[in-house]
């Protein structure tokens, strides 16, 4: 567990450039481990979809960019956007990315509790995430925390005849 108290503040606009590049990658890695896709595709795939999210980057409505603070150091972020498309407001968490040596010790379970205090002061009534299949770790925290399936996402990979 961790020792030092576990915050978030907003994202600066001197982190933004560094908050995409992970976004994306890790969002590419995940994707292309997945669906046993080539890495320059997911890749690309990544970059459209977070400038399709983030035109105006810091300032685009309703997307909440926080960096994880542990104790005083920055140790990840946390990228939440509102939705109100089911006829009441929910919050999506897009992208929590945590530094390895942040990994094991509370540090996720505390900011997805930080996540649900913005999601509240938000005036959401749910909290929303997607997680991939093969993230078995983080499948298993958010269990934990009460979160439930609400859809699967299946493929299957057919040969050309």
């Amino acid at each position: 567990m961790s020792r030092q108290p576990i915050s978030l503040r907003p994202l600066e606009a001197t982190e933004l450039e560094a908050f995409i590049r992970l976004t994306i990658a890790g969002y590419a890695d995940d994707r292309a481990a997945a669906v046993n896709a080539r890495a320059e595709d997911t890749q690309r795939n990544a970059r459209n979809q977070v400038e399709a999210l983030l035109p105006q980057g810091l300032a685009t409505p309703d997307h909440h960019l926080y960096t994880v603070v542990e104790g005083d150091a920055a140790v990840g972020h946390l990228w939440l956007a509102v939705t109100d498309v089911d006829g009441f407001r929910s919050v999506v968490v897009y992208d929590i990315q945590l530094r390895e040596d942040a990994r094991g010790r509370g540090v996720g379970r505390r900011v997805m509790d930080l996540a649900e205090d913005v999601a509240r002061g938000l005036g959401a009534r749910d909290l929303e995430l997607h997680v991939f299949a093969h993230n078995t770790r983080a499948r298993r925290l958010y269990e934990t925390l009460g979160y439930q399936t609400t859809s699967l996402c299946m493929r299957k990979t057919i040969e050309p005849s």
